[in-house]
């Protein structure tokens, strides 16, 4: 077999692989699982406060510089083509 066949039959095992649901994998953190069963207790609330962040900081980091795109883009200074402007001097 070739290299290039070789490579493509590898490929596709490990996409299979990673797309192949496990029970293991859907089983979830253990320390998430304790945190969350118990009564609500100053632990618990810290332990969602702190997951809301985490979920939140990419947002905020890709809105942010979305944003500043944007700003910026808008911020430039635009070309207008003026139809009776001067004559050139030749």
């Amino acid at each position: 077999m070739r290299i290039g066949t070789l490579i493509a039959l590898a490929v596709a095992i490990l996409a299979a692989a990673a797309f192949v649901p496990s029970a293991v994998l859907a089983q979830g953190c253990a320390m998430c699982k304790t945190a969350l069963d118990g009564p609500v207790d100053p632990l618990t609330e810290a332990f969602n406060v702190s997951s809301l962040f985490l979920m939140a900081t990419p947002y905020t980091v890709v809105g942010t510089i979305g944003a500043w795109l944007y700003i910026a883009s808008r911020r430039r200074p635009r070309q207008v083509d003026h139809d009776d402007a001067t004559p050139e001097v030749q």
